[in-house]
């Protein structure tokens, strides 16, 4: 069993667990789906398998803590084979606004907790995975959290991006620089299609 099937795997158990029947497995189309504007940010990866976090949010987590607020998490979450976790939050919008850059921080922060606080109650069928033992040095080491943004709403930020990959880096807005440097592993942008090309097509 990879990590990705184990975390999966685990989750399930938790939902199980506190009387629970929902399904948290998605896709990257199906988790970049945009309710405001009916559509798709990412018109691929039907076949790319990711853990929906907002499901776990609504469904479950919520439910279970309920807070009297739908809790702000990131809308995909996976495992690549090099044991390196993603969290993703997909925007198909402009993403140079106050609200959307606060809401984004919030999003990693909520995100990281609710995991954490699942898989801490789960320990006992975490085996190797190790990151519950000293979270915050796990995070740092292994967890990448990404914001996708439409290249169209995002015209400026798309050509940062294009300058930052052709110099091998990845672009770093301001509001993501904290979580970059402290938090995460890494923190950046990246378009739809630069996402498609790194992650799906790869």
């Amino acid at each position: 069993m990879n990590n990705y099937a184990q975390i999966k795997h685990i989750i399930e158990q938790y939902i199980e667990k506190n009387g629970f029947d929902t399904d948290i497995e998605s896709s990257i189309k199906e988790t970049s789906y945009d309710k405001t504007n009916n559509s798709y940010l990412c018109d691929f990866g039907e076949d790319f398998k990711v853990i929906d976090m907002d499901v776990i949010a609504k469904d479950v987590y919520g439910k279970i803590y309920p807070s009297g607020k739908t809790r702000s998490t990131a809308d995909a979450f996976f495992v690549l084979e090099n044991g390196q976790w993603y969290f993703v939050e997909f925007k198909n919008s402009k993403i140079d606004n106050s609200k959307l850059k606060y809401k984004v921080q919030l999003k990693a922060y909520e995100n990281l907790h609710m995991l954490f606080d699942i898989l801490y109650e789960m320990k006992e069928l975490l085996d190797e995975l190790g990151c519950v033992e000293n979270p915050i040095d796990f995070i740092r080491k292994n967890v990448i959290y990404i914001l996708v943004c439409s290249e169209e709403k995002n015209i400026r930020e798309a050509g940062y991006i294009r300058n930052s990959k052709r110099i091998k880096e990845q672009y770093v807005p301001g509001f993501l620089e904290e979580l970059n440097s402290s938090i995460f592993k890494e923190a950046y942008v990246l378009t739809e299609e630069f996402f498609r090309r790194e992650f799906v097509e790869n």
